[in-house]
């Protein structure tokens, strides 16, 4: 394996083995999840007791329970923004701009990692614990794969997401906004809650053109079976076009420090 790869697959490791020592608050925070997710499923029995669109009544439960279970990969415990917030802050950036790496490829790697920890160490027994409200298992084995490969790219998205929020501390003292405002766009139209044919027809329109519903809805329609390997494409192009930004944005970054002086 080239050493440029072996690298970051050690940073994604390292990433996973450090959150390892917060196994007591994580276990809070499941049980928790598991929670909401029981009230998302008894509000839809009573909103829609007959399903919607596509969606039968035991479809609405399995996709509840689906992304209450990868919503810790894709999106809860993320800290991409923090730990590039709190750099700029302390002044560390400027080593880790210093390091004979890519400061871009450093940061998504360790973030990797800890996301991949979540979904096995949180997600997991959030599904487990909601299983008996109804858990779908795809009949095709060929899904899984689709499945993995979206929820990778929904996982890869999320980290983009907050990444491009975080490299903003550079010209701006406050990202708590701007994160707040990606996180509830990504939540309420990234198909977390609710599917996206929920939503107001012209809304819904514009969030299919949006990379959010790559977070959540497009993985959860796959492993449903209710979408085909098509719908990976949008997840593809957006991880393409939010990596060519974010690697845009880290130079800009990069560039003002210099010229401040570092």
């Amino acid at each position: 394996m080239p050493l440029s790869i072996r690298k970051y697959l050690v940073l994604t490791s390292k990433g996973f083995a450090r959150n390892l020592q917060y196994s007591a608050s994580h276990l809070i925070n499941t049980v928790a999840s598991a929670v909401f997710g029981v009230v998302y499923i008894y509000l839809w029995k009573n909103v829609a007791p007959q399903g919607f669109a596509d969606y039968s009544a035991a479809a609405m439960v399995q996709y509840i329970c689906l992304n209450q279970t990868t919503l810790w990969f894709t999106q809860f415990g993320i800290r991409t923004h923090v730990h590039i917030r709190d750099s700029v802050r302390s002044g560390n950036i400027a080593t880790e701009l210093a390091r004979p790496m890519d400061y871009f490829s450093y940061r998504v790697s360790s973030d990797y990692g800890s996301q991949v920890y979540s979904l096995i160490f949180r997600g997991l027994p959030v599904g487990l614990m909601l299983s008996r409200a109804g858990f779908y298992i795809p009949k095709n084995p060929a899904t899984w794969g689709w499945f993995l490969l979206a929820l990778a790219l929904g996982g890869y998205t999320g980290i983009l997401l907050s990444y491009l929020v975080g490299i903003t501390s550079f010209w701006t003292t406050e990202i708590r906004t701007a994160h707040w405002v990606i996180t509830t766009l990504a939540y309420g139209l990234g198909g977390a809650s609710m599917p996206v044919e929920a939503l107001p027809l012209l809304v819904e329109k514009m969030t299919r053109l949006s990379p959010f519903p790559c977070v959540s809805y497009y993985p959860a329609r796959i492993y449903l079976e209710l979408s085909g390997p098509e719908v990976v494409w949008p997840c593809v192009i957006w991880s393409i076009g939010l990596t060519l930004l974010a690697r845009k944005v880290t130079a800009l970054a990069r560039a003002r420090l210099e010229v401040q002086g570092g």
